[in-house]
């Protein structure tokens, strides 16, 4: 026998009738019927839709009012004059009208954990399904089912004590990229929100990525890496150029060092150690979908997160289009972002139509399924290196690198020039860094993390 879901009809009845006899608790009742799925009887339902609208309009309600917004339709299926009398002698008083609207909201949750559990264990009884992708549906469930608590009442004050209290406290908000004139354009990247960099292949946007990572980490932040493209060793070959600041990304390829090499190669090592600690940074290569990523997330909560790169995650909705895949993937990190407070770095390809225009300088409808991306990202950023187009390969170029902001939600777009070096890995805020000697051993080691 098929058990009748969770309901108290006689409390739904209450309700309308509290709305027919005190109008003026609608608003408070209301905020508990957050959908026409409360209701379970569907005569209450359709009365409540009446009322609704009585109430929008600024109509008077009593019977008489009632009963002349009632049409053939309500009358057929029983909402008839007998069955307003019959709320309204069923009424709840106006001190329990908002305890009434709660209780029937709380059986409308009940139905729906029903329901959310019967798709769980229908997908748990799928031998095909991936047991991660239940425990993320399990997951993002239940969240929704909390999310639909009754709106809480908006109070103006509170509201300008928070924000006051984030001016007060920007560093708590903003993260900086640790590229004095990056900053500059909005104070440096927002929680919340999601930062795209893009760029052409050999472009250095995933060496762009790693010292962004790089900087942060040294603010004693904790990060999270997915390497989409790049293994972890390639990534880890990256970082020790990086890191060394003299050790060269070719010659650790290659495998050939002389006695000193191997010393500093035993030094940053040591020092990577050190401030990629694992209880402060995490990063993975072998995880392909989004679901799985999300698991990676809730269970270490980073501060920034970085995703190189987005095309290269695996879809696992049911959109077929990849424009639709690819928006639906942004905006589950954008809720990531909001939901953890956290920063999330995205690295994303650009479309071919850029090599066949005229001007090589990346914008943003060179974003592959821009419209999707553009739309949710705080910043957009693109890696320009002219020294990798042809028409601008000059030897002088080779240490020159633009970081254009096509975007910036809370500042000013524009374009920086920075200063690179393929070889370590490394971009510089200008060339006077670039060509500043690195620090000693022991001021590098003195650094606390």
């Amino acid at each position: 026998m098929t058990k009748e879901l969770p309901n108290d009809v006689t409390i739904e009845l209450a309700v309308i009738g509290t709305v027919i006899n005190y109008p003026s608790k609608f608003n408070d009742i209301a905020k508990y019927i957050v959908s026409d799925g409360v209701w379970y009887d569907d005569k209450c339902k359709v009365l409540w839709s009446v009322l609704a609208g009585m109430i929008q309009r600024r109509e008077h309600i009593d019977l008489m009012t009632i009963s002349a917004n009632l049409d053939a339709a309500n009358i057929a299926m029983g909402v008839d004059n007998i069955f307003v009398v019959d709320c309204t002698q069923n009424s709840g008083t106006k001190s329990t009208a908002e305890i009434y609207a709660k209780k029937i909201y709380e059986k409308y949750l009940l139905r729906l954990v029903v329901e959310s559990a019967k798709e769980i264990e229908k997908k748990a009884m799928d031998n095909k399904v991936n047991a991660l992708d239940v425990l993320v549906t399990a997951h993002t469930s239940i969240g929704e089912l909390i999310s639909l608590r009754p709106d809480s009442s908006f109070d103006i004050n509170e509201a300008l004590g928070d924000a006051i209290e984030s001016i007060r406290n920007t560093d708590k908000l903003l993260v900086k990229t640790g590229f004095a004139d990056v900053d500059k354009f909005a104070g440096g990247l927002t929680r919340g929100e999601i930062t795209i960099v893009g760029g052409r292949p050999g472009h250095g946007k995933s060496t762009m990525l790693l010292n962004l990572l790089s900087n942060i980490l040294s603010q004693k932040r904790k990060v999270l890496l997915f390497n989409r493209e790049l293994t972890n060793v390639e990534v880890l070959k990256k970082l020790l150029a990086l890191e060394s600041g003299r050790l060269s990304y070719g010659m650790i390829r290659q495998g050939i060092y002389d006695t000193k090499q191997l010393q500093e190669l035993d030094r940053v090592r040591d020092y990577i150690a050190k401030k990629y600690s694992t209880d402060r940074f995490r990063m993975y290569d072998k995880i392909r979908d989004f679901p799985s990523s999300a698991t990676e997330i809730k269970k270490f909560k980073p501060d920034v997160i970085f995703d190189d790169y987005i095309q290269l995650i695996t879809p696992t909705g049911k959109e077929d289009q990849r424009r639709l895949q690819l928006e639906r993937i942004v905006n589950d990190y954008k809720w990531i972002a909001k939901e953890y407070n956290c920063v999330v770095i995205l690295a994303s390809q650009l479309n071919r139509a850029l090599e066949t225009r005229g001007n090589p300088r990346p914008q943003l409808s060179d974003l592959a399924e821009s419209g999707a991306i553009e739309q949710v990202a705080e910043n957009v950023f693109f890696v320009y290196y002219p020294y990798k187009v042809p028409a601008t390969a000059k030897p002088e170029n080779k240490n020159e690198l633009v970081l254009v902001a096509a975007k910036v939600r809370y500042g000013e777009t524009g374009s920086v020039q920075m200063a690179y070096d393929g070889d370590k890995c490394k971009m510089y805020n200008n060339e006077d860094e670039l060509f500043t000697p690195p620090l000693t051993e022991i001021q590098q080691d003195e650094i606390p993390f």
